[in-house]
């Protein structure tokens, strides 16, 4: 068997850790980059650096933008009484697909035993302080409902009850075990009309 060129197999070695992508489609993305067209594949590169230099995480509700604070937290005209709790920023871009007007807080992940992820390897000591120190009318979680996402929730309602604030969760119109971001807009929509007390 001939051996492949180190720099090829650097490259796959680099896509193999992206999330999702496993060897086999490291292989076939990486033969991909080297079949287009040389520009095509430098502005992949170029776009990759220049994210990776624009975007930064905010410091109030920790969504990725290229301004801190974002763009949403910089919005006066958003409706503060109501904080959306949310995994991560891909949920949030979600929520404002479907219209939500309220302001964000992203927690950055979400607990997990299997990666021994706590709520203090979330940004969950942030959110307790930005409750304290601008306290909303409601805090409504809107972590996954899967098993994880549930576990985070409850831990979050535990922390949040001691400083008065009204805590909710998103309806059941959310199947459970779904992501967010694969659920419908409506069904999303459904979910934060449809939020309950926890």
């Amino acid at each position: 068997m001939v051996a492949r060129d180190r720099t090829i197999e650097t490259l796959i070695e680099r896509l193999n850790r992206l999330p999702g992508i496993g060897p086999k489609s490291a292989e076939r993305l990486a033969f991909h980059l080297l079949k287009i067209d040389r520009d095509e594949a430098l502005q992949l590169a170029r776009a990759i650096e220049a994210v990776r230099a624009a975007v930064r995480t905010c410091s109030v509700c920790f969504n990725l933008d290229a301004s801190d604070p974002c763009s949403v937290c910089a919005d006066d005209t958003r409706d503060r009484t109501l904080l959306l709790v949310v995994e991560d920023p891909r949920e949030l871009a979600r929520f404002e697909d479907v219209g939500f007007t309220g302001i964000y807080h992203v927690l950055q992940g979400r607990m997990s035993q299997f990666e021994s992820i706590g709520p203090d390897d979330l940004t969950t000591s942030a959110l307790l302080k930005r409750v304290q120190q601008e306290p909303p009318a409601e805090v409504c979680l809107a972590t996954n409902p899967d098993l994880e996402g549930e576990g985070t929730a409850r831990v979050l309602a535990e922390r949040l009850q001691p400083l008065g604030v009204k805590v909710t969760r998103l309806a059941r119109g959310l199947p459970a075990g779904s992501s967010i971001s694969q659920v419908s807009s409506s069904i999303l929509a459904d979910a934060i009309e449809g939020r309950r007390t926890l």
